[in-house]
């Protein structure tokens, strides 16, 4: 079996928020090298000194001598609040019964919970590049900003999450993937870190929406919320085994390169696997298919999530075959052109001896593997 490895981190105690936010090291200077390479305001940078921008002889009121704070939204913000309620909420709604809750529940949770806010207003500025592609990198350079403000709000919400502030919580994972998925820089960061090699931040961040998900799941299913939920109708497996493609697992499961110690949690990850096959495969509306494929990842176990940060095989093949799932709902804003690289990636990532496992999802996505190995699974 492959053997698990991944590099060194150590946390920075003093790191600026952004850093904090991405869960990179910072190294602390004002302004940090991280956010200066990719011309991120840094909250480390040093203010400017209270008389640097006034003229040599003037006087000004003894207010104007106090430090400025910088205001957690400008009045650029509104522009993206804009475009989101008139033109993301609309594309990213699935059917016309979700239309109401993208337009109107979710803005309206937003503009009390800032951490929801910036992440729909990230969300906003990188579904505006297509409309204005010549500001492409200041969007997504407003988009990055909004999003490390974000995530701390987020985690500091979620730990203290409750019946009262589930929905916010809620409807903030919701917006995850398709964020990670429009900001991904290149294949490789959709899966992992490419500061620290560790996972990539949206797949620990769901973990811990899951467990909220589940452990308030009355109060969202008494929202206008649960109309983004679609079917929830969750069979048993011996409904959905038998097809052509569940007997396909099947195969799978049995030719994956597992050490017998891990067999049983991979035992689990593939019928998650096969249960979102089976659902997508019977998903009568779009909003079925696509949560189809995005029910698999929040069910990824402990060891699974493990071995997919060391891009151990079994865990690669398995993340291939889910990109034939994404395949099937990339007509989304926020998921076109990305299946592809991603499944590239990930032959790229797998050792030589298993690409033949991979023939079926590059089949599926329409790309061809760097071999010519021919076996099926």
């Amino acid at each position: 079996m492959a053997s698990i490895s991944r590099r060194a981190h150590h946390k920075s105690r003093a790191g600026c928020i952004t850093c904090k936010a991405k869960k990179v090291k910072c190294d602390e200077k004002q302004p940090c090298s991280y956010c200066v390479k990719r011309q991120l305001q840094c909250s480390l940078a040093p203010s400017p000194s209270p008389g640097a921008e006034r003229g040599s002889g003037s006087r000004t009121p003894e207010v104007a001598d106090q430090p400025m704070k910088t205001p957690p939204f400008s009045f650029a913000d509104f522009s993206l609040f804009h475009h989101f309620t008139k033109s993301t909420a609309l594309a990213h709604a699935d059917d016309s019964a979700s239309v109401t809750v993208w337009l109107e529940t979710i803005p309206d949770l937003a503009v009390q919970y800032p951490y929801l806010l910036h992440l729909i207003l990230a969300l906003a500025a990188l579904h505006m590049r297509s409309t204005v592609p010549e500001r492409a990198k200041f969007l997504e350079r407003v988009a990055d900003e909004h999003q490390a403000q974000a995530i701390p709000l987020f985690r500091e919400a979620l730990a203290a999450s409750s019946a009262e502030t589930v929905l916010p919580l809620f409807a903030c994972s919701c917006l995850f993937v398709p964020y990670y998925f429009a900001a991904a820089k290149d294949a490789s960061s959709l899966l992992f870190n490419e500061e620290t090699g560790l996972l990539a931040e949206w797949l620990v961040l769901i973990q811990g929406c899951a467990a909220m998900t589940v452990q308030h799941n009355a109060t969202i299913m008494r929202s206008p919320l649960r109309t983004i939920l679609g079917d929830l109708h969750t069979p048993k497996v011996e409904d959905f085994s038998g097809g052509p493609i569940d007997a396909r697992l099947v195969r799978l499961e049995e030719k994956l390169p597992i050490a017998s110690e891990h067999r049983e949690a991979y035992a689990q990850v593939m019928v998650h696997l096969r249960l979102c096959f089976y659902l997508s495969d019977r998903a009568d509306t779009p909003l079925n298919r696509k949560n189809a494929a995005l029910r698999f990842p929040p069910l990824m176990g402990k060891q699974f999530r493990a071995h997919l940060a060391g891009r151990h095989p079994a865990a690669l093949i398995i993340m291939a075959f889910w990109c034939v799932l994404l395949h099937r709902v990339e007509d989304r804003w926020w998921l076109r052109g990305r299946v592809q690289p991603l499944l590239l990636k990930i032959e790229e990532l797998l050792p030589s001896d298993y690409i033949s496992l991979m023939s079926w999802p590059l089949e599926e996505v329409g790309t061809s593997s760097r071999t010519d190995i021919g076996c099926v699974v």
